[in-house]
């Protein structure tokens, strides 16, 4: 058929290019008539060669084409009222196939079948299938010729009595293979779950593991992906059996059938053309692999203390691990992009782009917190187990992440500081020094200037030495920081090892300092105490109190006219009540 003659080819258009340039070479020797003459012809061979024409189809088959307009009638409106007398002349069964033939009239050729014209062929036509348009002619009057027999062969009751049977059987052999398929798979996958649940031995036993804990899911994921593959390759066969019954989708049939083959050809054809690539791609996956356990090994070794490299702490060691096997795993990627199956298709750049953009727009902040999250690794402010305080917050160091980082406050309130707060903010970390020497707690009391202060520092540091946690060495020391209007205030500092249990040291402490003072009789005016002081009992507990204690007694003294010492006094009992 003349279809196969339109189609361009590699050969083709290298010959095309190879007589244009000697027609531009052999041009530059000719004169001017004769140079715009080749041009002339080569233009219009080349405008033949592209046109490829509209195809007249019938029942969805391509039978010839068209390629000039007639008249103001394009080649599309030709096409279709061609193929609209071929099939009305094929359905009225009055005309004789053999009386189709072909008519010349001067300019241009007709193919008549009867009175009834089908289509007219012109020089243009012609000249684009590259032709004379007597050979175009007969051949197009013999292809019309062949579709209307073959449509009034096919299209009759018998044929179409013919078709729905066969399609009526196809269905039932497609509905029982499917029955086949599911009860398959539901064998399949019961001994595949049978065999995985049960204890396994031999080779599926490796270094002492059940592999099926490992291989379970995967294997079935598998088999669920081939049994749906499957059942699309039965569904597939099965419409194109069946379209290929009835002679207006016979064609689609033929043509999906093509589509379908083609697609695993050049799917078999693209995993063929990247063996190679393939074979790169696993080089550079064991490369960074191993790349990955030398990492892991290596500050594994640093992290347990096995392997020493000085200026470099050991509990750096799983920090720059993880760093450094991301940067392994960036680099493997980068270089294999460029092998990757499909890695230059417009599907593939378009995701690229947007995961970047998506990346770009949606983690600034996620990327200044793991830069923060660095910074704080290698700053070695505070690991996990410290007693730290950030920012208001108090508590214990639960996780350090690239992101984030943890702690449990004393009430059991697990707290989630992103790494760019705790890197702009302030950082307490009790257990720095509470893990060397001990780190120094204090409280505050006030006593009044009735006491002697050596007395009250004995007090305080008994009180101190006797709280539990408290360290005996370094020895609990007295600040007297503030000598206020109605009393002085005392500063005790203790250190202690135990951070994470202050609560209940200062709770420990502040009871023992109030045992001490009562037991020697000192009154705690803290933070104010008001009380005239002849004629009240003494602000302390009665437990303290000694049996033969009195009540003191109002004094009133009578001075010179000086005011200067008395010269004589008196004293009145206690006011009780409302006497």
């Amino acid at each position: 058929m003349h279809l196969a003659r339109t189609q361009i080819t590699a050969s083709s258009l290298l010959i095309g290019v190879i007589v244009s340039v000697a027609l531009v070479v052999v041009a530059r020797g000719m004169p001017a008539s004769q140079t715009t003459s080749t041009a002339t012809d080569s233009v219009a061979d080349s405008v033949a060669i592209e046109n490829s024409g509209v195809a007249v189809e019938v029942d969805g088959r391509p039978i010839l084409r068209i390629y000039a307009p007639v008249a103001g009638i394009s080649p599309q409106e030709r096409a279709e009222a061609i193929e609209a007398r071929i099939v009305s002349l094929a359905k009225g069964k009055t005309v004789a196939v053999e009386d189709i033939h072909a008519d010349n009239r001067g300019t241009w050729t007709e193919i008549i079948a009867g009175n009834n014209r089908i289509m007219g062929i012109t020089e243009a036509d012609a000249a684009a299938a590259e032709m004379s348009r007597a050979e175009l002619a007969n051949e197009y009057r013999e292809i019309i010729r062949q579709v209307i027999k073959q449509y009034r062969e096919e299209h009759t009751l018998r044929h179409l009595v013919a078709g729905i049977a066969r399609v009526l059987g196809t269905t039932c052999i497609f509905v029982g293979v499917l029955v086949g398929l599911f009860r398959m798979r539901r064998a399949v996958r019961r001994r595949l779950q049978d065999s995985l649940t049960r204890e396994l031995t031999g080779p599926l036993r490796l270094f002492g593991r059940n592999l099926a804990h490992y291989l379970g899911q995967p294997l079935l994921l598998f088999g669920r992906a081939v049994f749906w593959i499957a059942v699309l390759i039965a569904f597939q066969a099965y419409v194109s059996v069946a379209l290929r019954f009835f002679p207006s989708t016979k064609y689609l049939s033929y043509q999906l059938t093509s589509w379908v083959l083609s697609q695993f050809g050049s799917f078999g054809k693209l995993i063929l053309d990247d063996i190679p690539n393939l074979f790169l791609l696993a080089v550079i996956c064991f490369i960074a692999a191993c790349l990955i356990k030398i990492n892991h090994f290596v500050f594994g070794e640093i992290r347990d203390g096995r392997l020493t490299i000085s200026g470099f702490y050991p509990d750096w060691g799983e920090p720059t691990a993880k760093l450094v096997r991301t940067l392994i795993l960036v680099a493997a990627i980068i270089i294999a992009f460029p092998y990757m199956p499909g890695s230059n298709s417009p599907a593939f750049k378009g995701i690229s782009v947007f995961l970047g953009v998506l990346l770009s727009l949606g983690s600034t902040s996620a990327v200044a917190h793991a830069i923060a999250g660095t910074i704080l690794t290698y700053m070695r402010a505070f690991q996990i187990g410290d007693f730290v305080r950030i920012g208001s917050d108090l508590g214990e160091v639960l996780e350090k992440t690239l992101l984030v980082t943890r702690m449990r406050t004393q009430k059991n309130e697990v707290i989630t500081i992103p790494n760019g707060t705790v890197l702009g903010g302030v950082v307490m970390n009790y257990s720095a020094e509470g893990r060397k020497r001990g780190v120094i707690f204090h409280t505050v009391v006030s006593i009044g200037y009735s006491a002697p202060w050596r007395h009250v520092h004995s007090l305080l540091i008994s009180a101190a030495l006797e709280t539990e946690d408290v360290l005996h060495d370094p020895s609990p020391f007295v600040l007297q920081t503030a000598l206020n209007d109605f009393y002085v205030s005392y500063e005790l500092n203790a250190y202690t090892g135990k951070p994470m249990n202050m609560m209940n040291i200062y709770s420990t402490l502040h009871q023992n300092i109030q045992d001490k003072f009562n037991q020697a009789g000192v009154e705690i005016n803290s933070p104010h105490y008001l009380s005239l002081r002849d004629g009240n009992e003494t602000t302390i507990p009665h437990d303290y109190v000694p049996k033969d204690y009195k009540h003191p007694v109002f004094e009133f003294q009578q001075s010179d006219d000086r005011g200067s010492t008395p010269v004589s006094s008196v004293k009145v009992g206690t006011i009780k009540g409302s006497e």
